[in-house]
């Protein structure tokens, strides 16, 4: 058990230090999805905190990377998450079955079937449409960027509108989702610009490619149907409003249609999107092969909420590592409804584990629902069994709450550690004051009898102080200000889980805190003995 402030900042240093391979990396490419780990990294605390057929459980397993990471390691893994893609996007994740030559003949195939028809709708004399700018505020010279047949040779033209944006009929009896978007989003940056329905968010010409291609592939009886339903919906995104030349969609956490979003082909997106799949699963068999995996794992995925988890048999799971919602960074029922409008799929948002003032869910109702999430989490662990908790957010009033919770639920603190988030989110690239990194917090099931020993009060200025203390004493190690924000709060949880109360702490987020160690260094001899990259 990390027990000391000192023991949390030399373990946050020492792992920032830490070089991995990223040979592997695309994997994580598989499907647009938010939050994923490192692979090493999981592999790392999989390894560490679990041995073989060890039972392993991700309560909001996302995209799937963690049982992956599992599965590879012999591990029968179970994970649970509400949102229906992304379920589905685990389970193709864990899908060790793929053979290239299948998967491509099978490809071929709807290529055969689907790429004139569908190339014939962005045809221009003789070339095709790549993309065209269609928002109103262009500043560029050009608005088309057009192509060969196999999107070879380009050039850039400007088009009259007719011909960039022409008025296509919809074929009698195409099907294609066309629910509305809820009365309200919290972050609705959309229904200003005319977008009522999901098929508002496309040209008319791309909503009938993209529905070709869905109902083609449902009714083909493919092998590989499941991956290039995967591809389809890595594809809507991009060739719908949410696209502009310099702006990828969701880049910014929420459906906001840029002022000169773009059209973009549907069949060089799909086409882009399969090639993706093809290169993650070949790149999975090449790790599978090149590390000599023998034994694999078991998987079961459950499309359901976490808060319950009835098909876990209680004290059965030996390791647990989760990456719960962040409050309210990301709007995962918001953001996933267009995707799951073509999986046809419902997202119950009574149970999603949200801060979301539109659903009436403030911290209270976002803390309660966790203690619902801790306590059955209690519940199916093993007694002294291990779970990793990888979180991060700007308030600390969160953190605390989070803290204690966990704290009288029974676990003890084992172990904190700081990673880069994997990738460039909008948040690390643009805004100062956001976490650019994530904690990896490993607690450990207390047994019944333990009891928590309370001690001191602690409050701001102390846990500062006491980090500037340490960075003096060992010269400073690899600390700057962008850093101060994880020491700080790594710092919090340690007092909070070793009983100590914090105070006056639960209105600081990043900026304040940062604000605290500026003070901290510009007044008296802290400023002289902290080295120059502080």
């Amino acid at each position: 058990m990390s027990s000391s402030v000192s023991d949390v900042i030399g373990n946050l240093i020492e792992v920032r230090k830490t070089e991995y391979d990223r040979k592997y990396s695309r994997l994580a490419r598989l499907h647009k999805y938010w939050a994923r780990k490192p692979w090493f990294v999981v592999q790392d605390y999989i390894s560490k905190y679990s041995k073989e057929q060890d039972v392993v459980l991700d309560p909001f397993c996302g995209s799937g990377l963690m049982g992956l990471e599992a599965v590879l390691q012999n591990r029968s893994f179970i994970g649970y998450d509400l949102n229906p893609i992304a379920s589905f996007l685990a389970e193709n994740t864990l899908s060790i079955d793929f053979d290239a030559g299948d998967f491509d003949r099978e490809f071929r195939l709807l290529e055969t079937k689907l790429k004139q028809q569908i190339m014939l709708l962005y045809a221009l004399g003789d070339g095709y449409l790549l993309y065209g700018i269609l928002g109103k505020k262009n500043g560029k010279s050009y608005n088309a960027i057009v192509s060969d047949f196999n999107f070879q040779n380009r050039k850039k033209l400007t088009l009259e509108k007719g011909a960039l944006s022409p008025n296509i009929d919809l074929p009698e009896g195409l099907s294609f989702p066309d629910k509305p978007f809820p009365a309200k989003f919290y972050k609705d940056r959309f229904s200003y610009k005319g977008v009522r329905n999901v098929s508002d968010m496309f040209s008319r010409r791309n909503l009938i490619a993209l529905a070709l291609i869905f109902n083609e592939i449902k009714k083909s009886s493919l092998r590989y149907e499941k991956l290039f339903i995967l591809a389809f919906t890595n594809t809507l995104l991009h060739t719908s409003k949410l696209k502009a030349e310099n702006v990828r969609p969701l880049s910014v956490n929420n459906f906001w249609i840029p002022d000169d979003f773009i059209e973009e082909n549907v069949w060089w997106r799909f086409s882009d999107r399969v090639n993706n799949v093809r290169i993650a699963k070949a790149t999975l068999l090449q790790r599978i092969k090149e590390n000599k995996i023998e034994k694999l794992g078991t998987y079961k995925i459950y499309n359901k909420s976490s808060l319950k988890m009835d098909e876990i048999n209680s004290a059965s799971v030996d390791y647990g590592f989760t990456d719960p919602p962040y409050g309210d960074v990301i709007q995962y029922s918001e953001l996933s409804y267009i995707w799951n409008c073509w999986l046809g799929k419902d997202f119950d948002i009574k149970e999603e584990v949200i801060i979301n003032p539109v659903q009436n869910k403030g911290i209270d109702e976002y803390t309660g629902q966790m203690q619902l999430f801790v306590d059955e989490f209690s519940r199916v662990l093993k007694n002294e069994g291990l779970f990793t908790l990888c979180f991060h957010n700007k308030d600390s009033k969160i953190w605390i709450r989070l803290s204690e919770l966990i704290r009288d639920s029974g676990f003890q603190l084992v172990n904190i550690a700081s990673y880069d988030t994997f990738g460039n989110p909008y948040n690390k690239t643009w805004s100062d004051f956001s976490p650019k990194s994530d904690l990896y917090i490993t607690f450990q099931k207390r047994k019944p009898l333990e009891t928590l020993v309370r001690h001191k009060t602690v409050n701001s200025e102390e846990i500062a102080k006491d980090i500037c203390g340490y960075l003096i004493s060992h010269n400073g190690k690899d600390f700057n200000l962008t850093k101060a924000y994880d020491l700080f709060v790594a710092s919090m949880i340690t007092n909070i889980m070793n009983g100590n109360k914090i105070v006056d702490c639960d209105k600081l987020n990043i900026k304040s805190i940062v604000g605290i160690f500026e003070r901290l260094i510009k007044n008296g001899n802290i400023q002289k003995r902290l080295p120059p990259s502080f």
